[in-house]
């Protein structure tokens, strides 16, 4: 049988708490897969279906739940329930992806007993495990500066590659 030497005591003791910090990590949300779970567009229909019920009833807390997932999820739902809410929405939707988790949605119908037409698009973006719409116009404030830097952007094309 070998003898440990000091230095091999040490190192094995070493290796021993760093395997101890890496399932402790783990345990404690290092590995959790949550976040980078898979979009699920079933669960994006549900969440499509929740938004549109919730704008027809004008329910504003419930909306607020629903686009909770960006930090001004409260003052988007004001905002839609003004916009679009109580209409008696019948609709439908289509969406496309050009960028992995990021969809542009076209939603399409009727409003209301004269069936008036419905049609908006949404930008539905999939971030930490949930589903998140860009919210409207005004409702997050934009720097003074921005549309100088967009002008600034514009002025210098793209360099092809």
């Amino acid at each position: 049988m070998p003898c440990l030497t000091h230095h091999s005591w040490r190192r094995r003791l070493g290796l021993l708490i760093a395997v101890l910090c890496a399932v402790l990590l783990t345990a404690c949300g290092g590995g959790d897969d949550s976040a980078s779970a898979k979009p699920d567009l079933a669960d994006q229909d549900r969440f499509l279906r929740d938004y549109v019920r919730f704008l027809n009833t004008s329910d504003e807390d419930g909306l607020a739940g629903l686009l909770d997932a960006h930090p001004q999820g409260s003052k988007d739902a004001r905002a839609r329930i003004k916009a679009y809410g109580g209409q008696g929405w019948d609709v439908r939707w289509t969406r496309t992806s050009e960028f992995a988790g990021v969809w542009k949605v076209d939603i399409a119908g009727t409003a209301g007993p004269k069936n008036r037409p419905v049609r908006v698009t949404e930008t539905i973006t999939w971030e930490k495990a949930h589903w998140v719409m860009t919210p409207l116009p005004g409702v997050v404030p934009t720097p003074p500066d921005a549309a100088r830097i967009l002008e600034g952007l514009h002025a210098y094309p793209p360099t092809p590659r």
